[in-house]
């Protein structure tokens, strides 16, 4: 994710930052953030095989996405 002003930047890294809290260090390692437009969170996955497995998780991912930090408003998680 790339940003224009100073407020775009600081809100792609706390996204990442959290993103990363909430999935751990592997699946962020794995993963990254392409962007977040309307409450739909786009990631893409280092391969298939990740792209099966976190699509598996994701309703638990969007729970605790929402619970940590409810200010994005992430209604959607789409994996790539």
């Amino acid at each position: 994710m790339e940003g224009n002003s100073l407020r775009e930047i600081n809100t792609t890294i706390n996204l990442e930052q959290i993103w990363c809290a909430v999935v751990g260090k592997t699946i962020s390692n794995n993963t990254e953030i392409i962007h977040l437009k309307k409450g739909i969170l786009t990631i893409k996955t280092s391969n298939p095989i990740w792209r099966n497995e976190l699509t598996l998780q994701k309703k638990d991912l969007l729970n605790k996405f929402k619970t940590t930090e409810p200010k994005f408003n992430i209604k959607e998680i789409i994996f790539r």
